[in-house]
């Protein structure tokens, strides 16, 4: 009778041993680690592909209710803006569109003026290279003459600061009050004088920096600093019919505000540093003092002399 396997039932010769176990627990070995490995990387693959937790819902977050109320404040505001509930109250900007809209004309020509006001370093900076003559010599003669009225005007409030400076320049003297035509003319030579002496300086001022500023420009720089003073002149004007002898001190705050106009435009314009820009306008300023004085003395010995 044939010898056959216990386990697999297979046919053995005499002596001969089966091999049906080994395979077996090879194949059970091989069978579960692909098993193994397939689960890992199917795990993996769960745990790379699934979604970020989301604590929206989580009370312990201490920024949640912060950033819902600001969102829903956001969304409210934006509602009331688009239902038009803010437009109860008064809005400066809403009434310049309005004016705008309503008088275009107007706006385009007060726009160039207005920008000095509104974005005055940015004007300063953007404007052209080319200088216009007519607009320098426009503007300074506006200057010299709003001036030179609120001189005569605030001459017969009786300031005393301004009475103190008539009598420093031209001593005792009742020129303002008998001939206003002829103080009239006078200041206007007086400030227009001072505009180009002033230009002078700048220009003499930029040799010792090792830049040129032509002397148009140094015009046009002054130019405009006097579009400032004349919005001083302007609230002189109002101040005086308000009754108030003192406003001629005002001219102090668009003298500040003419040393950051020139300040900027020299900067710009000779590409110098801050130091070198503060220097140059000092000693810009000292050299006009010094041909002031000078000036002074000579125009008393004229008045002295009629």
């Amino acid at each position: 009778m044939a010898k056959t396997c216990f386990y697999c039932g297979k046919e053995l010769a005499a002596g001969q041993r089966c091999s049906c176990r080994g395979s077996a627990s090879a194949g059970n070995r091989s069978t579960g680690s692909s098993g193994a490995s397939s689960s890992s990387d199917a795990g993996s693959t769960a745990v790379s592909t699934s979604a970020p937790p989301d604590y929206s819902s989580c009370s312990a977050d201490p920024n949640q209710y912060t950033k819902k109320e600001k969102k829903t404040k956001q969304v409210w505001n934006h509602a009331d803006s688009a239902s038009g509930k803010s437009k109860d109250g008064f809005s400066f900007s809403r009434f310049i569109d309005q004016v705008r809209s309503r008088f275009p004309s107007l706006s385009k020509l007060m726009r160039p003026v207005m920008n000095y006001i509104w974005h005055p370093v940015t004007t300063i900076q953007n404007r052209p290279q080319r200088v216009s003559i007519p607009k320098v010599l426009i503007i300074n003669s506006i200057f010299a003459t709003f001036t030179s009225l609120m001189v005569l005007l605030t001459y017969k409030t009786n300031s005393p600061f301004l009475g103190m400076l008539i009598s420093l320049m031209f001593g005792k003297t009742d020129l303002f009050s008998d001939h206003p035509i002829i103080a009239f003319l006078t200041t206007s030579a007086i400030l227009w004088a001072s505009v180009i002496i002033l230009a002078a300086c700048f220009v003499v001022m930029s040799r010792f920096t090792n830049r040129k500023l032509p002397f148009i420009r140094a015009l046009d720089t002054i130019s405009m600093s006097s579009i400032y003073m004349c919005f001083a002149d302007i609230l002189i004007f109002f101040s005086v019919l308000l009754g108030t002898q003192g406003a001629f001190t005002l001219i102090f705050v668009a003298l500040v505000i003419m040393g950051f106009t020139h300040y900027v435009s020299i900067k710009n314009d000779l590409m110098l540093t801050d130091n070198a820009t503060f220097n140059m306008l000092a000693v810009s300023y000292l050299l006009f003092y010094l041909f002031a004085q000078i000036g002074i003395v000579v125009i008393i010995h004229i008045a002295n002399s009629f």
